[in-house]
């Protein structure tokens, strides 16, 4: 893993002034210079020699922090590593959020909605020496199950997207527009990527769970959306939405990451012909050994067979997982619905079963399913 994306990288934050960026040295000039600075330990330019702290750590010390130190070490780093302004991460106190309602829950955590009350983090504003904000706008929170005393390894999910957005190389002409407003751009971020955006984390006061905020989706998760709108869902839409989770696993897949748990109740649709991936809890660099490998998660009749059978996870298990959500557009039913999701049901996909194709799809849609579902992971697409 490279050092840009060296999550255990410890480094000490002592940041010790609030002098403005333009604040005058001793001989009342600006001129920036390369130095160590006393905040990242990093060479940068300095903006005034009495505390030389580089721009980055300087903006760093205007966001809240947690009081945990696996947490605040962790959206310093995303701050001040400076790989992209689209990575960074905040701490945002719970009480700058309202109008929070409970929607469901998951294996590892609760889902929550809320109004955040000023919104992310936009860019700097020179003059007031502050970050501006793009206001109030909805969001999710995922309250992380027994992570009072989190540690870095249930930092995971924000991990995983801040390595994913490092790499993430946008398409310049997609982007365009909305990049002349930044405030867009920001927000909208995951229109492009077609990964959920995860903005930071706040803490549930009474609980004192850590919550992951994400952007929020009113049309909900593509297997409600499928099970609840399917006959009035046309193929055009299909392979619309179809398109974007291919290109968001692409996306993945290009960072060197592996989702693991891919399944349609991890795709979020934006409009009836567009969708989002989201939920990397369960995802791992590809180059990444963890001590739970042969650990397997997930909804049965997504998981690759090879994976069922105790190999590990790989970027082909994500493709099979793919050929499933596919037959899911297909026919409007989950996989194996009629069945017991259980060690039967194991053994019989290991065999070789697959879902029926009972209807009508465009050319080449059913034998490129297949391919993705076929048994010998060496055999899928990439």
């Amino acid at each position: 893993m490279d050092q840009q994306t060296n999550y255990k990288l410890k480094t000490d934050f002592l940041i010790s002034s609030d002098v403005p960026l333009n604040h005058q040295t001793q001989t009342s000039t600006l001129k920036s210079i390369y130095k160590k600075c006393n905040g990242c330990k990093r060479r940068r330019k300095v903006f005034n020699e009495i505390d030389q702290i580089c721009v980055q750590c300087y903006k760093a010390k205007k966001i809240p922090l947690s009081g945990n130190k696996v947490i605040d070490d962790f959206i310093k780093f995303t701050l001040t590593n400076y790989c992209k302004k689209e990575g960074g991460m905040e701490f945002v106190p719970y009480e700058k959020f309202k109008d929070i309602k409970f929607i469901a829950e998951g294996g590892f955590s609760k889902i929550y909605k809320a109004t955040w009350i000023d919104g992310p983090i936009v860019d700097w504003n020179e003059k007031k020496q502050k970050y501006n904000r793009y206001g109030e706008m909805t969001v999710a929170l995922k309250e992380l199950d027994s992570s009072e005393n989190i540690n870095s390894r249930k930092l995971n999910e924000l991990k995983i997207y801040y390595n994913f957005v490092s790499k993430w190389k946008p398409d310049k002409e997609d982007a365009k527009e909305d990049r002349k407003s930044r405030k867009n751009y920001y927000v909208n971020i995951s229109d492009y990527n077609n990964i959920n955006i995860c903005y930071g984390i706040t803490q549930n006061p009474i609980t004192k769970n850590f919550m992951i905020i994400t952007k929020y989706y009113d049309m909900g998760d593509l297997a409600h959306y499928i099970a609840n709108d399917f006959f009035n869902y046309i193929w055009y839409n299909k392979l619309s939405i179809l398109h974007n989770i291919a290109s968001g696993l692409k996306n993945i897949h290009d960072a060197n990451i592996i989702h693991k748990d891919y399944h349609s109740g991890n795709i979020f649709v934006v409009y009836s012909y567009s969708a989002t991936t989201g939920d990397l809890g369960l995802s791992k660099s590809a180059i990444e050994s963890l001590d739970d490998e042969n650990e397997i998660y997930g909804i049965i009749p997504y998981v690759a067979p090879e994976v069922l059978q105790g190999q590990k996870y790989t970027k082909a298990s994500d493709i099979y997982s793919f050929g499933m959500i596919m037959w899911e557009l297909m026919t409007g039913r989950r996989p194996f619905w009629d069945k017991n999701h259980d060690a039967e049901l194991i053994i019989e996909i290991c065999d070789g079963i697959r879902p029926p194709v009972v209807t009508n799809a465009p050319k080449g849609y059913v034998e490129l399913m297949k391919e993705c579902w076929h048994s010998d992971p060496n055999k899928r697409p990439t």
